[in-house]
């Protein structure tokens, strides 16, 4: 079978997405079936196709299941309030998801299948929807999953925020120190020389750092190449092992996940999802290959009957807090609010972090940057002073 990338018309909205056949002729004919009006067919490998899928925003995604989950309270079925959710939504590739699932439901396929179809959504969402089908609590699961996501993208936002002006005045100032150690010291220098004058040491010491500078902007390319190849040498899992060992980025890294997984998996309980299952779900959720793999060892044990919080404690990068929580939850049968707790908790806690470093880290790069600064200055005075002194001879 082929994967074939569509663009095209639908109940008057543009949709595309990806589909399976085995020729154009086939993919032509289901797409015909489905009363799409074809503007593009593609015929390629799904690696590259997913180039001509822009990322929906986790905020568009968030606000669209609300929306849902307000029609839906309503009274408005199912298969209408997505339509009208089409009809209304911006992002085109969103819209035409919306369209496909419409038209998923109405040919009888089960709210998880046609969700998990439109692929845009994250995985947890189908199996949410595969607890309840399509009973009275909908418009809840719609409600809680469009909250987490909105929570993810506001929390990355914040974050992004605060990082983003520190960043940008660092970035800029060694730029400027660049182009002075490399361009402006070296010409000086070589005036002085000119005139037959000792370099001073500061100013030699200044060449020596543009050499250097040079030396490792000719290596970047390299250095570059072996940051992408890097798992050819070292395992995904090892490298996240040590990067949670680091100082302050490896608490962060643990926070993120931990952040995650809880409130994920707190989601899937609530939505009656079986432990086992929603732990498989949640754990995809990890982004630290070290960590997952940890807690993807969890799952054969909790399904052999063993409670999660006494395999949680065989894992040392886990904080006691979190494990200690857990068992509470499970022992009070509340094991979902604990687990939201924890969520909330780990997420301030980075936040906590991010806040504190940025108010020590922006001071101590001025200071660098000014200190920095002064050495080039007088790296550049001391030799104009010498030209200066010589032709005063």
């Amino acid at each position: 079978m082929k994967t074939f990338y569509y663009e095209g018309l639908q109940e008057g909205k543009r949709v595309k997405g990806t589909l399976k056949a085995r020729d154009r002729r086939e993919a032509i004919t289901k797409l015909k079936r489905e009363g799409v009006k074809l503007l593009k067919l593609k015929e390629g490998k799904e690696l590259t196709l997913k180039l001509f899928q822009k990322k929906i925003p986790e905020e568009e995604i968030a606000f669209a299941l609300i929306q849902l989950s307000t029609l839906l309270s309503s009274g408005i079925p199912l298969t209408k309030a997505l339509e009208l959710l089409a009809r209304q939504t911006e992002n085109e590739e969103l819209s035409s998801a919306f369209v496909r699932i419409k038209n998923g439901i109405e040919k009888g396929e089960s709210l998880q299948e046609a969700f998990s179809k439109a692929g845009v959504f994250p995985e947890f969402l189908p199996e949410m929807l595969s607890a309840v089908q399509r009973g009275e609590n909908l418009e809840y699961i719609f409600q809680v999953a469009g909250e987490y996501l909105y929570k993810v993208s506001e929390f990355k936002s914040k974050v992004l925020s605060s990082v983003t002006y520190p960043a940008v005045i660092i970035t800029f100032s060694f730029i400027s120190l660049f182009i002075a150690v490399r361009f402006v010291v070296p010409r000086i220098a070589s005036v002085l020389e000119g005139f037959g004058k000792e370099l001073p040491l500061i100013t030699k010491f200044v060449i020596l750092l543009a050499n250097l500078l040079s030396y490792l902007l000719f290596a970047l390319p390299i250095l570059l190449i072996l940051f992408k190849f890097r798992t050819k040498f070292v395992s995904k899992e090892k490298l996240h092992y040590y990067l949670l060992k680091l100082p302050v980025l490896g608490k962060l890294n643990l926070y993120f996940n931990l952040s995650r997984f809880a409130r994920v998996l707190s989601m899937l309980l609530n939505a009656a999802v079986p432990l086992d299952h929603a732990l498989e779900l949640s754990v995809k959720s990890i982004n630290n290959y070290y960590l997952r793999q940890k807690l993807e060892e969890v799952i054969p044990e909790v399904k052999r009957g063993k409670s999660l919080s006494s395999l949680l404690k065989e894992i040392p990068e886990i904080p006691e807090m979190f494990k200690n929580l857990v068992e509470t939850g499970e022992s009070s049968g509340e094991l979902e609010k604990m687990l939201g707790m924890l969520s909330e908790l780990y997420e301030k806690q980075a936040e906590r972090t991010i806040n504190f470093w940025l108010r020590i880290v922006e001071p101590a790069a001025i200071l660098l940057i000014g200190l920095i600064v002064g050495i080039i200055v007088v790296s550049v005075i001391l030799p104009l002073t010498e030209i200066t002194a010589g032709f005063g001879k």
